[in-house]
């Protein structure tokens, strides 16, 4: 017992000792991984969060080295300077989180706050009334108030569903690292006052150092991974979408429609498609120029959004043509949504040069194991029937083809 009791004292004795190495080499693994956002940050310059991660490893590292010299420096450069890039830091990590989701920093406005509060705070109990456990709550209330609010964050905005387990993964890291820092003061208070030391006197306190600096470097990749993702959605969604109007491209549309109609057939259901064209649109390019034309366009893709239900899915098939396809409708609901469109586009007011503007729309209705090729050729003839006819008007497919059944049995060959 005496000699594990003697072992346990020279431990104790010895961890000081590795402070220097444990505050060098993470010091070290910082600055890698500064190196490694510069390069990321020159290859992928528009990448949300990056700047702000930069940051926070430089903050981070600038305080770890300023601890590492409190034997030689003063405290206003080892204690309070470096805890406030410690504060800095964290704070740089919710920036880079809402940056991240692009998010309005309004939504939780006081984090930055806590950092105006603690820096007085610090300096009276370092110079006013010297007290290790006060700072030390402090730094915990504070890393802690802004991780648990950049978590919540992250819970509330992680998304869409490929964002959901990065930004989870981050927040319940931060909810770990919070976790850290209150255990490490509960622990600081249990020791005699004449122990308790913030440069870590003993093996325990060197392992929450330890647990904190991998959970910071765990912190920054895991938001790295979170700000890929996004990065990677968001160009996906670019090479998608239309770039005047947001809606849909054409070859989005299609893959949809692909997958749509093979859905339908093991359902049973139906899909209706409806092809809008804009009736003498290239008077309104050649008058008053494409800018007007475009703005016009846009005014279009507000309609659609407008009049079509949330499950529709909208695209622009090219030029002044769109395409809306209406899940689970049959003869009648397609014909009415196609209806309310028509009225719309002719009622809208506002238009560059007053113009008016008409649609001819084709609808159709998808049959049993009809290709995608099938069912858009199908509504686009539709549509040109309704161009032959006067525009402006709706035609379903299937009159159309009872039009020209009927117009072959009464043809008489020599007539």
């Amino acid at each position: 017992m005496r000699a594990t009791a003697v072992l346990s004292v020279e431990v104790l004795k010895v961890a000081p000792m590795y402070t220097p190495f444990l505050m060098c080499g993470y010091a070290a693994a910082l600055l890698l991984m500064l190196f490694g956002f510069r390069g990321i940050r020159r290859s992928t310059p528009d990448l949300h969060g990056s700047r702000q991660l930069s940051w926070f490893i430089l903050c981070g590292l600038f305080g770890v080295l300023l601890i590492g010299l409190r034997p030689w420096t003063p405290a206003l450069v080892s204690i309070v300077l470096a805890n406030f890039l410690l504060f800095a830091g964290a704070l740089c990590i919710y920036l880079a989180a809402a940056d991240i989701f692009e998010a309005d920093l309004h939504v939780f406005p006081w984090p930055g706050g806590t950092l105006i509060v603690a820096l007085p705070l610090f300096v009276w109990f370092t110079y006013g009334n010297e007290q290790v456990l006060a700072r030390l709550v402090i730094h915990a209330v504070v890393l802690g108030s802004i991780f648990i609010t950049t978590a919540v964050f992250l819970f509330r905005r992680h998304g869409e569903p490929e964002t959901r387990q990065p930004a989870r993964a981050c927040a319940w890291l931060l909810i770990f690292a919070t976790f850290l820092q209150v255990a490490w003061c509960l622990f600081e208070f249990q020791l005699p006052p004449q122990q308790t030391n913030f440069v870590h006197p003993d093996l325990i306190n060197v392992g929450f150092s330890y647990l904190s600096m991998v959970l910071g470097l765990a912190i920054v990749i895991g938001l790295l991974w979170l700000a890929l993702t996004v990065h990677r959605l968001t160009l996906h969604r670019m090479a998608q979408t239309d770039s005047l109007t947001g809606l849909l491209n054409r070859r989005a549309f299609e893959e949809i429609l692909r997958r749509e109609l093979l859905r339908c057939d093991r359902n049973g259901t139906r899909l209706g498609i409806m092809l809008i064209d804009l009736d003498y649109f290239k008077q309104v390019n050649d008058s008053l120029g494409h800018f007007a034309g475009d703005d016009v366009l846009r005014r279009i893709g507000l309609v659609l959004r407008d009049g079509t239900r949330p499950s529709d899915v909208l695209a622009r098939y090219g030029g002044e043509e769109f395409v809306v396809l209406l899940r689970n409708a049959g003869l009648d609901e397609s014909l009415a949504a196609a209806e309310r469109i028509r009225l719309l586009i002719a009622g809208l007011a506002g238009l560059p040069g007053r113009v008016t503007l008409t649609a001819s729309i084709g609808v159709a209705v998808s049959e049993l194991r009809e290709t995608a090729t099938e069912f858009l050729l199908r509504s686009d003839e539709a549509m040109y029937q309704s161009k032959r006819e006067g525009r402006n008007q709706v035609t379903l497919y299937r009159e159309l083809r009872e039009k020209l059944e009927l117009a072959a049995a009464a043809y008489i060959p020599g007539s």
